[in-house]
């Protein structure tokens, strides 16, 4: 008697049960993946608010670095008068993130150098993951 030639019953039902749980498990890492892209723009964005926030300080320079020269410079927001500085309201964080603050603090670091410590911290709803918070540091040398 000859063998047949093909794929019996329960070779193919094994092929199949396996291509099930392959694509069963890529379906599973969707949703998680676009989580942590989420994630990761947040995070990003608050990193580029936060450079751009250092940037316009070293712009002002070491002598202006004053509640009257940020807020008029638009860094700043009105209140509070003394640092730590907010900027929510003048960067409109809330319309990037459900719920932001972003703070400027300013203090002497020695005699002919000034440090600039920039913070953001927001919370995001369930959809828009995540909650975070960064900070960014830097001197700015009297000229």
């Amino acid at each position: 008697m000859r063998k047949k030639r093909g794929y019996t019953l329960i070779e193919v039902i094994v092929a199949l049960g396996l291509v099930a749980a392959g694509t069963l498990a890529f379906g599973a890492m969707v949703p998680m993946s676009a989580r942590s892209a989420r994630m990761n723009a947040n995070y990003q964005q608050a990193v580029s608010l936060l450079q751009h926030k250092v940037d316009q300080c070293r712009a002002v320079g070491w002598g202006r670095l004053t509640y009257t020269e940020l807020q008029n410079a638009g860094i700043i927001d009105a209140s509070p008068t003394t640092s730590p500085y907010r900027f929510t309201t003048v960067d409109t964080l809330t319309a990037i993130y459900p719920a932001a603050t972003g703070t400027l603090q300013v203090s002497d670091y020695s005699s002919d150098i000034r440090q600039v410590t920039v913070t953001m911290t927001w919370t995001g709803s369930p959809v828009r993951q995540g909650n975070g918070t960064l900070t960014a540091t830097a001197l700015i040398a009297k000229e």
